[in-house]
């Protein structure tokens, strides 16, 4: 019998000087403006990041030539504190609509007084994907770059 294979979580926690309905609202509405242009699916450039607002939406990328790119789903939606994404995209970077081979992407918005908030991030389960070990080598440095541009948004929009 052999053993499922766990993949370490990567975790990633940080402040802003934004309360938390801003700060999720960055974060789900505006992610074109903070997520690396260099990072997406589609043959032309990204203009546009889709989070549908609601379990159940959509999780995709809108590219110049109308092209969309489904990167997964939403599994909760609790404005201004949490938000979890089926994260769809497999290690050769096509979707998967099956969410027992997706990993989960959860950011809680945690109040830190009236004017800032503790974003804790957790990207999960990357065992779930085929290949999940090749995926997980670049998942945390990926996710550096990624929320790097969330953080230096975030503090522009406190000044």
């Amino acid at each position: 019998m052999t053993q499922a294979v766990v993949i370490e979580p990567v975790r990633k926690s940080f402040e802003v000087e934004l309360p938390p309905p801003e700060t999720f609202q960055l974060f789900t509405s505006d992610m074109a403006l903070w997520w690396p242009a260099t990072h997406h699916l589609g043959p032309s450039p990204m203009i546009e990041i889709v989070i549908e607002p609601r379990v159940g939406g959509g999780w995709f990328e809108v590219d110049q030539d109308g092209t969309t790119c489904q990167w997964g789903s939403i599994l909760a939606w609790e404005p201004p504190h949490k938000l979890v994404l089926a994260w769809g995209l497999q290690s050769d970077w096509k979707f998967s609509p099956d969410l027992s081979k997706s990993s989960e992407v959860e950011v809680r918005f945690v109040p830190m007084g009236d004017s800032a908030t503790l974003v804790e991030f957790e990207h999960r389960y990357l065992e779930r994907h085929y290949e999940g070990e090749k995926i997980a080598v670049g998942v945390n440095s990926g996710w550096d770059v990624i929320l790097e541009g969330f953080k230096v948004l975030a503090a522009k929009k406190s000044r």
